[in-house]
């Protein structure tokens, strides 16, 4: 959602002076002050999936647990960012990173509704014994 707010030319001023520095817009500029100043975070927003809001990086189809998952089975951060997710900047996974400790029981909670295991028993419970079957590949 796109919306439009007024400001003085001095102000417009000063972002287009900022922009140029940053190489950037005066757009993008004010969204990043604004994002700032609100406490919210420039590389993590929250998306409304079927299981509530969830976090993930700007723009992706990553989120947040996908990274701690990484760091979780021992990758470091640098092999995250060279190996794992090399598209991603390294700034947005270190925010995905401080997000998590400013969030860890919401990640956690993430983490474990996505496990094999916790998967598996959710499918069960909607799915027909044959339906199982072909997801899983074994024969009833």
């Amino acid at each position: 959602m796109s919306e439009t707010i007024q400001i003085s030319p001095e102000i417009y001023q000063l972002l287009k002076r900022q922009a140029e520095t940053l190489q950037s817009t005066p757009a993008r500029v004010a969204e990043t002050a604004i994002r700032l100043h609100l406490g919210n975070t420039v590389h993590i927003e929250q998306k409304q999936t079927r299981f509530g809001p969830q976090a993930y990086l700007r723009g992706t189809r990553v989120a947040v647990r996908h990274v701690v998952a990484f760091l979780k089975e021992g990758h470091s951060v640098e092999e995250i960012i060279r190996t794992d997710l090399p598209h991603l900047s390294p700034a947005a996974i270190f925010e995905a990173i401080a997000y998590y400790y400013d969030h860890e029981a919401e990640i956690e909670a993430e983490l474990e509704a996505n496990t094999p295991e916790t998967v598996a028993s959710q499918l069960k419970a909607l799915l027909s014994p044959a339906a199982q079957a072909l997801i899983t590949r074994r024969a009833g």
